[in-house]
């Protein structure tokens, strides 16, 4: 009888509020016949153009704040490099404005440094100090090449090309410029040689003429420097017409350079340079190759231009490699591989099929909970508050790639949720006899208060997103964005579209007249009745049960974090196809030697293929080496170690999807199989990086005064770390070098008039010879190198070496030096002036993760050795890029969690009620650790993103209950009245909520494919989080107001019972 008072009492306290409710934007479009329609044609065509406008790609795109400076100093060691050229340097540059780091790499012959500027600063600006600073610098070598200042710039790949044939390495490069020049013409960004040796032309002068003729190398190249030129010699005007003169004599191929005249004799005879030197066009020596199963190859690297669409991009190469046999031979093998539009195809493929099942499944549900024409328009509407979202995206210059993706994934709950949200109480108000313009307009403004609050905290909640700095704050700053354009999609379609749509179907609805309840409404009634509404008051009877059962079961689901049953891993990358195997002797090792290692590699590749196929075959897509640099693998190291002792051998797989054979096991029988020779100092095999923050896993950098000291550190720190399971591919960066000899000037040698750049100079000319010229053709800078024949420098050594007084005379070098032997280094790394050691692996995810690998290295392997070898200890890589990305969180969080109370103080006028609403937010952790538990998965970063979207979800239920419970509070009724009542109504959306969420992600869930594993952290966090949800909203939540009530009541007694004692004292 109380109840039927009650529901009297309410039903005209809204027929009086409808009255009042007959203005603003809502009603607008409640009441315009085509206002809502008009706006989702708007909605749909704007979505359907900015898809169209979408680049699809990897990654998003973001800025590299990145100068580097290349240096090159052709004969020089890493430790010259180092002394006179970056320690010059650095102190110049790393003081300039907005800079944030400094790294530096000395290499045999060259070196590069790189200056990280922060976020905000102008790369314009910043490329103009660094190239002032460096111009005001005199002490560089005189005979180093000239520096090379650049900004770096985003290139995303779009594949790779190998071109191999019965043809010269001349042809082959011939048809590789072709087909790079082709391919720019038609829309691509960049294309880059790969294996392609720069070609130069040698001139080789036997020793004994060059000392008859008392001529040095040195004198040769300054000849042939001065008698092949080509230089502007100014303008005439003759009969008012002006003539430019030019001195035109560069001699550009070797018939061009036998004429050049060396000595002029005083009887008149002439010698030419035919006459004394062997001239031939050839290729720098020492220079990387490639090679493939048929020998000889040249690479190409496409690179799309910045905003490009991946899969539009490879088209074009895939439309013009359709044309190619037309032009070239057909006994020319051209190969595409590494094609990134595999990856972005294969991603949208899942995320498109698993959405469309999930869609219908979440279809069923509504048709099943609500009426047929009420749950068309919730399901239509979800489409157009995308398509706003994904226009949105365009307009903002953003991309569809793996973290937009993921956005969007997450953006289902919440907008389902919205949707149910409205259409639910329209037609609650509708079956209390409000008629069905009155009950759209009303439900639409009782809820927009509340429903707008939860948008708001879910975009709150996402803040420490957009705070995280470094590389992981650039990848995943896409998602609170694109899931911020989908909430206010979602408001706009669910306060203004969507109500006329309901009140147009709750019209026909009454038109039918049908005054029967349906079966379901009838049977889900019996169940709320009879079933949960006993729950309910028997959980808020003993609330403080209820609330100890919750938080037990938080306390077990953070015991199986905290005993490590669930691992951290920071960021998860899905198993990509390409693998490398890295491999390097002794420094002096000849290329030939190298090239049988590689091929080697190639064919223990096969023999794996073999064994792990039985047989069949049919695993490895294409395979190619290269000789003289390693395998970068994307990321790992680039612009690394070169030499003729370097070889390296990348081979693809099939698409992962369409194997059993999976990675690891591959690898380990590929180095298993693997025979290898004698020498090798090195030897590891590794995965493709596959996007996400770049660098290795684990990179430990040991920071020690003396390299000797550094380099025993790091091969004790790498044999320890080997010692680990899970921990592969592990090396370190500090590589020895050849044996050096090291050249004393001795006062006799200064006596004769030798400085000791003229002595190192003439060293190095008899080795590799002097640079008489430069010259471009067909696009490429030629050398012309003067220097001994081969035949004579190949046993040679340094004491054998004669160098020429300046008197004309030559002698001995040993008798102008003292000489010492020494081991160094052929690269040697620093940042920020202090030099370190890489020692990096991979970890297998299947065995450990990177956090329980450092953990062990920080408790039981650093401290040794920092107190064996006195050196000091850092960690890089993903260990520095999460604990920025946690120390960003930190302030971040605290700006969050102030902002959500911000707004639901505002939406509830209380200043306590907030804290009961965000109570709920930890409790979610509980089935998301439980269900990455079952599943068998790690956490990770994007299992946390996603936990913030199910807070989103929770809090907005919570807010719909206590928004609920407080109307029911404020018609008269006592709290736990209205927390039945309170649940009786708002049952349903939030079952069908939880319902719709679950159903609608269970595709991916279950999804076997290996791009899925992107997202199924996401699905797992949301589906089982789900599945505990309807128990925080509808138990624990009015338990923790019962308590909080029962507590203000206490207060409030006890301060009755003070007040009378303080005035009878008085």
């Amino acid at each position: 009888m109380k109840d039927n008072n009650h529901n009297q009492q309410s039903q005209s306290k809204i027929n009086q509020e409808v009255v009042d409710s007959n203005k603003g934007l809502i009603n607008f479009f409640v009441s315009h016949k085509v206002a809502g329609n008009l706006l989702m044609a708007l909605l749909i065509l704007f979505g359907l153009y900015g898809l169209s406008q979408l680049k699809r790609q990897i990654m998003p795109d973001f800025g590299l704040e990145i100068v580097n400076i290349n240096i090159e100093w052709i004969g020089a060691s890493a430790e010259d490099i180092e002394a006179n050229i970056i320690e010059a340097i650095e102190p110049e540059i790393r003081f300039i404005n907005q800079v944030d780091k400094v790294d530096s790499t000395a290499y045999e012959g060259k070196g590069i440094i790189s200056i990280h500027f922060a976020e905000d600063a102008s790369m314009s600006s910043a490329l103009s100090d660094v190239q002032s600073a460096v111009a005001r610098i005199t002490t560089f070598p005189q005979d180093m090449e000239k520096l090379i200042i650049s900004e770096i710039v985003q290139k995303d790949e779009v594949c790779r090309i190998d071109i191999s044939g019965p043809f010269s390495e001349k042809t082959l490069k011939y048809f590789a410029r072709q087909m790079r020049d082709d391919l720019v013409n038609m829309g691509l960004a960049n294309v880059e040689f790969e294996g392609d040796r720069d070609p130069e032309i040698w001139i080789e002068v036997p020793a004994n003429n060059l000392k008859e003729l008392k001529l040095s190398i040195e004198d040769i190249s300054t000849r042939v420097s001065a008698s092949s030129i080509d230089l502007p010699s100014g303008s005439t005007n003759s009969g008012g017409i002006s003539t430019l003169i030019r001195s035109e004599q560069l001699a550009k191929t070797p018939q061009e350079l036998r004429k050049i005249e060396v000595v002029s004799m005083e009887t008149g005879e002439k010698l030419y340079l035919k006459d004394i030197a062997n001239i031939f066009e050839t290729y720098q020596e020492n220079s990387d190759y490639q090679i493939n199963s048929e020998g000889r190859s040249i690479g190409l690297t496409v690179f799309r231009t910045q905003g490009a669409d991946s899969l539009v991009s490879h088209e074009i190469v895939e439309e013009y490699m359709d044309e190619l046999l037309l032009h070239y031979p057909q006994s020319l093998k051209v190969m595409v591989f590494d094609v990134f539009a595999d990856a972005v195809r294969e991603r949208l493929f899942m995320l498109l099929k698993n959405g469309a099942l999930g869609l219908a499944l979440v279809l069923l549900v509504l048709f099943i909970f609500l009426s047929g024409r009420v749950a068309f328009w919730v399901a239509i509407g979800m489409p157009a508050a995308y398509l706003a979202a994904l226009g949105a995206m365009s307009v903002l210059g953003m991309s569809l790639d793996m973290v937009s993706m993921f956005a969007l994934t997450m953006g289902i709950g919440i907008v389902v949720d919205d949707a149910i949200v409205v259409s639910e109480h329209t037609t609650t108000l509708h079956r209390r006899g409000i008629p069905y313009l009155d009950a759209a307009r009303r439900a639409a403004q009782i809820m927009f208060a509340p429903v707008l609050a939860a948008s708001l905290t879910t975009i709150a909640a996402f803040l420490p997103v957009l705070m995280l700095g470094a590389e992981v704050g650039n990848i995943i700053a896409p998602i609170p964005i694109a899931l911020s354009l989908i909430i206010v999609g979602s408001l706009i379609e669910c306060f203004l579209i969507m109500p006329s749509h309901l009140k147009t179907s709750l019209k026909r609805m009454e038109r039918l007249d049908k005054k029967e309840p349906r079966k379901f409404d009838v049977v889900f009634n019996h169940f709320r009745d009879h079933y949960v509404i006993p729950l309910v008051r028997r959980s808020y009877a003993k609330k403080g049960f209820t609330v100890l059962a919750t938080l037990c079961m938080f306390i077990i689901s953070i015991n199986l974090l905290s005993s490590g049953r669930i691992l951290f891993e920071f960021f998860m990358t899905p198993e990509v196809d390409s693998m490398h195997a890295n491999v390097s002797f002794s420094p002096g090792t000849t290329d030939d030697v190298t090239e049988q290692m590689v091929y080697e590699l190639a064919r223990s590749a096969r023999e794996a293929e073999t064994i792990l196929t039985n047989g069949e075959g049919g695993l490895i897509k294409f395979g190619v080496g290269s000789i003289g640099e390693g395998s970068s693998g994307r990321g790992l190291a680039i612009n690394d170690t070169t030499g003729s002792h370097i070889g390296a051998y990348m081979i693809e797989l099939v698409t992962g999807d369409e194997r059993e054979v999976r990675n690891m096991p591959f690898m380990k029988t590929w180095k298993e199989s693997t025979r290898l020779m004698p020498g090798i100092e090195n030897f590891i095999i590794f995965e493709s990086a596959a996007g996400g923050p770049p660098g290795r896993d684990l990179d430990i950098r040991i920071i020690g005064a003396d390299m000797q000291t550094t380099k025993l550190a790091a091969l004790e720190l790498r044999r320890k770390l080997r010692n680990l399971p899970g921990l592969i591919a592990v090396t370190d960066d500090l590589p020895f070098g050849k044996q050096e000899i090291l050249l004393e000037l001795t006062p006799e040698g200064e006596a004769m008039g030798f400085s000791a750049q003229e002595v190192a100079r003439q060293v190095r000319n008899s080795f590799s010879g002097a640079v008489a010229q430069r010259f471009a053709q067909d696009a490429e800078e030629i050398l012309v190198r003067v220097k001994l024949p081969e035949s004579e420098t190949i046993n040679q050594t340094v004491r054998d070496i004669y160098l020429q007084t300046p008197d004309k005379n030559d002698i001995l070098l040993s008798e102008v030096v003292t000489f010492k032997k020494g081991l160094g280094f052929t690269k040697i790394r620093r940042q920020d002036g202090i030099r370190q050691v890489s020692v990096s692996g991979d970890v297998d995810p299947s065995v450990t993760t990177t956090n329980v690998v450092l953990q062990t290295v920080r408790k039981e392997i650093a401290p040794d050795i920092e107190k064996r070898f006195n050196v000091q200890i850092d960690y890089k890589g993903k260990a520095e890029e999460q604990a920025e990305a946690f120390a960003d969180m930190s302030l971040a969080l605290i700006i969050t969690f102030a902002s959500i109370y911000i707004i639901l103080a505002w939406l509830f006028s209380s200043y306590t009620t907030p804290f009961l609403v965000m109570s709920v937010v930890p409790f979610g952790l509980i089935g998301a650790i439980i269900g990455h538990y079952l599943m068998g998965f790690n956490l990770g970063m994007f299992s946390l993103l996603a936990l913030l979207g199910l807070t989103g979800v929770l809090v907005n239920d919570s807010i719909i209950l206590v928004t609920t419970i407080k109307r029911f509070i404020a018609d008269g009724l006592d709290l736990s009245v209205a927390v039945l009542e309170g649940t009786r109504e708002r049952l349903r959306p939030v079952i069908l909520t939880t319902l719709t969420t679950i159903l609608g992600l269970t595709p991916i869930l279950f999804e076997r494919s290996l791009q899925a594993q992107l997202v199924q952290p996401l699905a797992i966090t949301f589906v089982f989080g789900m599945l505990f949800s309807p128990f925080l909203v509808l138990f624990y939540l009015p338990a923790v107001m019962g308590i909080a009530e029962s507590f203000k009541n206490n207060i409030s007694s006890l301060v009755q019972q003070i007040k009378p004692g303080k005035r009878q004292y008085s």
